[in-house]
Formats: structure tokens, sequence, C-alpha cells
């Protein structure tokens, strides 16, 4: 599952992140063209007011000179030459002195009041013809001239083929736009610029943050780009991620991920059917098969060289399990681990195993070093010193699969081994038949000889059960008692305290 949706998230991101550096360069873009068309809306203005300022120079001289026919005749003139210009009126004493239009008519209804600022915008009720415009207005010493501009003038400056953005003119505190009259205020523009030569600004709608539309029309090109890019990255990551890998790659996956995990097989005593302790099996808890066998990994983990990290990543496991529960776990409980030559043989395996011992809060546990012949211990001096040091600090030490491997006759010689584990093939021969148990016996009388404890694995039937009672053999495991369990079903069996042998199917 992990599979086949890391790919996809994987591709949806870069989707995703491509979008966003695209979407923040087209915005970008987009508030640059705004304001470079504002400014060239401002520009637009500035020259049609500079055509303002001008006239108001030759009605200066006329309102110097006087309002004669001539003057009025050069007012006219200068009205129709200059293109935006609409009126030029000269005002004495609050009236008409002498205006550009026949008869000093004016196309304002009324006088507009003075002003601190020489820009005026008057709404369409304020006029004649019932069109708003933009009044230019120069206060003289004894006069004031007022040149008024259209509205159509203005709406033209205002035209910047910019689409989706909408400029207006503000002066003071009213606005006009591309329609309608003069209101009050820009509430709904977020963009400005001013004139530095007069007192108007442009202001403008801002481009939004994200805009489907814009992507669409401005970058759809890219976005096809960045589909194609999105979903080649899905397919490369999902054939890099399924592809066949070998044993040990997964493996060495698994141990990272946490997926091997510890079961428990009981050591019970066979004659009271109490537990005694539990040894630690490995089992991998496989994302989509479920449980696993040891049989299929271990030895592709002593192979590879996993067995070290696998067997420490079991020993955490172990040490949480186990404080979990510590107030239920019987006085003297066996805990076992196995234990490879190769893990043995590491330099700093004694310091391991001490720090293992102490990290349980119990310290009444019995642990037990058991010692696999699956590999060839390579018995010298270093591994004499280790064992014994181990076992001066309070660790049992047990020959696992006693029978069955290299040399474990050399190894009870050797080693100072405290229990030897009768393989469940020799068990397995025990039956009704009284010749089944000669092999067994041998091994027995060895034990006994030898003053080695003894541990049975594998029973099975009630005639092994009571082979190994009356031969005094304390300790035995098996599916006749239990199987192995996960930690879950141990505090369920710990739970029930049981004091006689339990069988589980």
């Amino acid at each position: 599952m992990r599979s086949a949706l890391l790919p996809v998230i994987a591709a949806v991101c870069l989707f995703l992140a491509g979008v966003f550096i695209l979407n923040t360069q087209l915005w970008y873009s987009s508030r640059a063209e705004s304001l470079g068309g504002a400014r060239y809306a401002a520009n637009n203005i500035n020259l049609i007011l500079d055509e303002a300022f001008r006239a108001t120079r030759v009605a200066t001289d006329i309102a110097n000179k006087g309002c004669n026919p001539e003057g009025q005749y050069q007012l006219g003139t200068e009205a129709a030459l200059q293109p935006h210009l609409r009126t030029i009126v000269i005002v004495k004493n609050g009236a008409i002195w002498c205006s550009s239009l026949p008869g000093n008519r004016i196309l304002l209804s009324q006088i507009p009041p003075m002003e601190a600022r020489n820009l005026l915008l008057a709404p369409a009720r304020e006029t004649s013809n019932g069109q708003p415009i933009l009044i230019y207005s120069t206060q003289l010493t004894a006069s004031r001239i007022l040149v008024t501009i259209s509205d159509q003038h203005i709406r033209g400056a205002l035209n910047v083929p910019l689409k989706g953005v909408h400029f207006a003119l503000r002066v003071g505190e009213s606005t006009i736009g591309m329609s309608g009259d003069v209101v009050s205020g820009n509430a709904r523009y977020s963009g400005q610029i001013s004139s530095t030569k007069y007192p108007f600004s442009i202001v403008y709608n801002q481009p939004p943050l994200f805009s489907l539309q814009r992507m669409i029309t401005r970058g759809l090109g890219i976005l096809l780009f960045l589909g194609v890019i999105s979903i080649v990255t899905a397919y490369v990551l999902g054939k890099y991620l399924n592809k066949e890998m070998t044993p040990e790659e997964m493996l060495r996956r698994a141990i990272a991920n946490g997926e091997i995990v510890p079961f428990y097989q009981m050591v019970v005593n066979g004659r009271e059917g109490t537990l005694r302790g539990v040894e630690v099996l490995a089992r991998w808890k496989h994302p989509r098969a479920g449980y696993i066998s040891p049989a299929s990994f271990i030895p592709v983990a002593e192979k590879s060289g996993l067995i070290v990290p696998l067997t420490r990543s079991l020993m955490a496991q172990v040490v949480d399990n186990m404080n979990a529960i510590e107030s239920k776990l019987p006085e003297g409980f066996h805990v076992g681990i196995n234990f490879s030559a190769s893990h043995i043989a590491k330099p700093d395996f004694v310091e391991e195993c001490l720090r293992f011992k102490d990290s349980f809060h119990r310290k009444d546990l019995n642990l037990v070093l058991e010692v696999t012949e699956r590999e060839p211990l390579h018995v010298d001096e270093d591994l004499v010193q280790t064992l014994n040091t181990l076992h001066e600090n309070g660790f049992v030490i047990a020959l696992d699969d006693f029978g069955t491997g290299y040399s474990g006759l050399s190894y009870l010689h050797d080693l100072h081994i405290d229990y030897i584990k009768i393989d469940q093939s020799f068990v397995a021969r025990v039956n009704a038949d009284p010749d089944s148990t000669r092999i067994l016996d041998c091994v027995l009388d060895l034990a006994r000889k030898l003053s080695l404890s003894i541990v049975a694995e594998g029973v099975e039937t009630k005639e092994q059960l009571d082979y190994l009672n009356k031969n005094d053999i304390t300790f035995q495991q098996g599916y006749y008692f239990y199987k192995p369990v996960k930690f879950t079903e141990l505090i369920k069996i710990l739970l029930s305290k049981p004091k006689v042998k339990v069988i589980v199917e």
C-alpha cells in the first residue's frame, strides 16, 4: 500500500510545487503589468493637465488685459486647439467674467467652492449636461481660472488594455472610473500610484494571489508540462519502489521498519505445569503476508550479517515488553535470547549484554544467553573469557539445539555451560515404542554425567511429557503447553496465572 501511495504523493507534491512557483511568477508578472498600466494612465492624465496648464497661461494674459471680444476669441481658440479641453472660464467676484463659450456661458450648474488644491472632480449633478468633469483651477490675485476636461477624455486616458485590471482617477476623496459617476472613496481598489506633477492618483485593483483563470490563460503550456513531469516521476518512483528486491534487501528494510518482532515460547515446569520463563523467538510481521516464520529469514540474516542488528532490535523490544509487565512476572522468571556466533564475537558484546541486563526494572530475572549451533563457534581464549565474564555477571549460559550443530561435545568440554536444550528432533522420536527413546536416553545420560541442567524442546504429546517427567527433566517447552505467542497474548497468559499445564491449540 505504501509502495503504491508514495509515488502518487510524490507526483502530487511535485505538481503542486510547480503550480505554486508558476502561480507566484504569474502573480508578480501581473502586479508589474498592473503597476505599469497605472503609470501609463497617470502619464496620460499628466499630458491632459499639461494642456490645461498651457490654457491657464493664455487665460491669465486675458485676465490681465481684459475680456473683450478679442480675448474671448482667444479663449475659444485655445479651448478648440487643445484636444482634451472642454471650456476655459475666468471667474471674478464669484461670477463668470469671461468664457471660451459664446455668451460667457459655462457648463457648470454652479461655480465650485474654492479648494486648497487646484484639481476637482465635479459629479454629473453639478453640470448642465449631466456628465461628470475634471476641473483644473488656478487662483490669481483678483480672479480664478477654471479649465474643464470631459469625462470622455478622462476615461480615454484610463483605458489601458489590461484584461481584468480596472483603473480610476482619484482626486482628493473623489474617484471616477471607466464608467459611472464620480464617487467618494476608493475601497474597491487596492493599488495606487500618485502623480509627481499634479495632485491626483491612479487607483487600480491588484491581481489576486491565486487565479485559476490566469493560470490557464497564461500558463497552460507549463501546466501541461508539469502534469507530464509529475506522471513520469510517479511512474519512475513506482518502478523503483516495486522493483524486485533481494531477500537481504527486504530483510534489511524490515529490520529498519521494526517489522521483526518478538514472539514468546513458554518454558514450563513439566511436572507442575507452572510457567518458569520464555524463550524469545523472532517473527517477521510482514505488512501484506502477515507473520513469517524465522525459518524463512534467519538463515538469510546469518549469511548476510544482518543477524546482529536483528538481535539488537529484539533485545530492545524485549526490554520494553518485560518492563511493561514487570509486576506480573513470577519470581526468578527466565528470559532467553538466542545469540549467533558472529554476534558473540563482536568486541563490545559483553558491554552490550550488561547494558541489556541493566535495562530491566526487575533485577531478579534470569537472563539466559542461548548460544545457537547454526554457526560454528570458534572456541578460543577470547570466547571463553567473554562467556565467563557474562556468567560471573549473572547470565545463564545455554547451548541451544544440542546435538544438531557442529561440535556440541567440544563446547561442553571447553565452555562453562549451565543448560543444554535438547533439540525437538530427539524429543519427537519418543512414542509408545520402548526403542524410540534410545538416542535420547544417551543424551540425557551424558548431561547427567556432566552435571548439566536440561531443557527439552518440542514437547507435543502425552507420551513425550510422561517420558521427560519420568527422567526428571523439569524445564520443557512445546506445543503441548503453549504455542509461541505475541506480547499481547503473553499478557493474557500471565494474567490467567496458570498453575497446571495448559494446552493451547
